[in-house]
């Protein structure tokens, strides 16, 4: 995709959530649950949150659901329609918590992970902020962290350490979620992994910024750009994190 493609749809993505033309959010917040085991429950559940321009079937068309069970992960899966009518009403937090985290724990579920894809990686991360004890990992694949204006600012400013214009006003959506990723200590749990294409125009700098206050060992890239080939490639290695860090003496160590 070329600059003027990319530039066009980080456009729609800001009107869309600016603007009223977008799908209503319906309560309860509509999800379609897997289990990766027909008889029995497993232990944990994976949360995916899908992007903008894919419902929350989708996950099942590619294959990933199958690519989760061929695994044998001891995790359920829990796949939400959390399209951008909740991000825009700035209701997506509390209806992910009410809906989908809060439900789960009461099951008995006893790890919940995250893995945002593109917008739902933004998700991940507001969700990550207003909620920092109800998850225990986030895995984001490609997400959209704002446009490329507020990406100029933070590397003309020396960097994420060193950017000085910081908000908390949700009504400026992309300097809250930075002053956020700013202040956050990479060494905090959850642990955020972070994965992303090589050739992804689609997010502009976004993800290589918020590469700079992880610990490089969860961050990776893929050759790709922003689309569903690169997105499946990023979630199958997340899915090796998710292998390891189901097995205690291995988790124990990263």
């Amino acid at each position: 995709m070329n600059r003027s493609a990319a530039f066009t749809l980080c456009l729609l993505l800001l009107s869309l959530l600016l603007a009223g033309c977008v799908a209503t959010p319906t309560v309860p917040l509509p999800s379609i649950s897997y289990r990766s085991n027909d008889t029995v429950r497993q232990r944990n559940l994976l949360v995916l949150l899908r992007g903008l321009g894919a419902g929350n079937t989708i996950f099942a068309k590619e294959g990933l659901i199958d690519e989760i069970r061929g695994r044998h992960l001891p995790f359920d899966v829990i796949a939400p329609d959390s399209h951008v009518g909740y991000f825009r009403s700035n209701t997506f937090e509390i209806r992910l918590k009410k809906d989908i985290i809060d439900p789960a724990r009461r099951q008995g579920y006893e790890h919940i992970w995250l893995a945002g894809f593109s917008m739902g990686g933004l998700g991940s991360l507001l969700y990550l902020r207003s909620y920092p004890g109800d998850v225990d990992g986030v895995l984001l694949i490609s997400p959209f962290l704002g446009g490329s204006s507020i990406h100029r600012e933070i590397r003309r400013a020396g960097g994420v350490a060193a950017w000085q214009k910081t908000s908390d006003d949700p009504q400026d959506w992309e300097r809250m979620i930075w002053s956020w990723i700013k202040n956050h200590d990479p060494a905090a749990t959850p642990p955020i992994w972070l994965g992303y294409g090589e050739s992804d125009k689609i997010t502009a700098d976004g993800p290589p910024l918020l590469a700079t206050v992880l610990p490089a060992k969860r961050v990776f890239t893929v050759p790709g750009n922003h689309n569903i080939a690169t997105f499946k490639e990023i979630f199958l290695r997340h899915l090796d994190t998710l292998t390891r860090q189901s097995d205690p003496a291995v988790s124990h160590n990263e």
